[in-house]
């Protein structure tokens, strides 16, 4: 397996991007060019599937579920890329503070590149805690499934409650609240400000209805998560209709003895690897 970073621009930003993929379908030159390669060397419609993976809140593209995923699926599908990137804010994104326009911008800009450039024939993905709410608010928001099949773990449906119950201290919020800049996270700090706390307030993914795509939708969730209410998820899976795995016992990085093993086997399968 080879693992590449590479940079996708914007008008005004770079995404950092990594791709894992069989050493194969990388171009001879750059398999020997170290850690990073250019967006072009991906070119041309070599990978007949791409699983397009997006981390969670204040994570990164070194994503450890991301890796164990490509390395079960390339040990039997050499055909096939999985493709992570750094949300702004996140990881070594020259953003300080995050919101949601350059969320939205930064998935929209990934997915014209997966789909414009390696030419995929199938496209899935796999989302975790607050990258699942991205991906939920961006179909809802685009009215549109970019994905022949969604797994997602943990999805933060109710982001703006999982900061203001469980992530931000009353401290932080009234910091906020008078408009400060709080950095708050855990693999990287994550600026948070006023500004981004109403966005999440008021696109409230509850309400919207994604019925039209609950059978290309699987969740897994634990019921001991500490962050992201289980309650909240499960209902929101029978809402919509989509397909849920409780996961007993399981924290919010599901931590305990084979879980998220059990996790990554559900996805794979629901994929069809």
């Amino acid at each position: 397996m080879t693992e590449k970073y590479f940079d996708l621009p914007g008008a005004d930003f770079t995404i950092r991007c990594k791709i894992y993929c069989s050493d194969s379908l990388i171009r001879a030159r750059s398999a020997q060019s170290g850690p990073d390669l250019s967006a072009e060397e991906l070119t041309g419609g070599r990978f007949r599937r791409v699983v397009l993976f997006c981390h969670g809140f204040a994570g990164h593209r070194d994503n450890a579920m991301a890796r164990t995923m490509a390395e079960k699926i390339l040990a039997s599908h050499d055909d096939t890329a999985l493709v992570i990137f750094n949300w702004p804010a996140h990881g070594d994104d020259a953003h300080e503070c995050i919101s949601l326009a350059d969320c939205d911008t930064y998935l929209d800009r990934v997915l014209s590149f997966v789909q414009e450039e390696l030419q995929p024939r199938i496209l899935d993905a796999s989302a975790t805690s607050f990258g699942g709410y991205l991906v939920l608010k961006y179909i809802r928001d685009h009215g549109e499934m970019p994905f022949r099949r969604l797994c997602l773990r943990c999805p933060a449906i109710v982001m703006h409650d999982v900061l203001m119950q469980t992530i931000l201290t009353p401290e932080e919020i009234r910091a906020i609240e008078t408009g400060g800049i709080v950095l708050s996270g855990f693999d990287r700090m994550t600026g948070i400000t006023g500004a981004f706390l109403r966005e999440l307030e008021a696109a409230d993914l509850t309400k919207a209805d994604y019925s039209p795509w609950s059978d290309r939708i699987r969740i897994a969730q634990g019921t001991s998560d500490e962050l992201v209410p289980f309650a909240a998820v499960q209902s929101f899976a029978q809402k919509n209709r989509i397909e849920f795995l409780s996961v007993e016992g399981a924290d919010h990085r599901f931590t305990g003895p084979g879980q998220m093993d059990a996790v990554i086997a559900s996805f794979m399968d629901y994929l069809g690897f």
